[in-house]
């Protein structure tokens, strides 16, 4: 029995981290950052942020990448947040985002 209760508790702990996983998504920013000092401010700044469970950054190609849960924090929030640091913060549309959009402007003008 006790063999039984204790597989059923590893199980559910697995499973937690899973459902985290599944309110994830991961947004891709163009940020004005030049330097290490840079990604620690920004770093500071939005590990404190309800939501927010990874941040990647790549300083060559000026990028963010910001893993977080959508039902905590939207991805307006966090661009915000990097603005106010008095970064220039544009999001980075995937290239399906991208098609949606010039279809929605091509019905448009039809």
């Amino acid at each position: 029995m006790k063999t039984l209760l204790f597989v059923a508790a590893a199980l559910l702990m697995m499973a937690l981290p899973l459902q985290a996983q599944k309110n994830s998504t991961t947004t891709h920013y163009s940020v004005s950052i030049d330097c290490q000092n840079c990604v620690d401010k920004i770093t500071k700044d939005l590990a404190f942020v309800r939501g927010v469970r990874d941040l990647e950054f790549n300083i060559e190609e000026k990028t963010v990448a910001v893993t977080y849960r959508y039902d905590r924090v939207d991805k307006g929030t966090l661009a915000q947040r990097m603005r106010d640091l008095g970064y220039e913060v544009e999001e980075i549309k995937k290239e399906e985002e991208k098609e949606e959009a010039k279809a929605e402007i091509s019905d448009k003008k039809n």
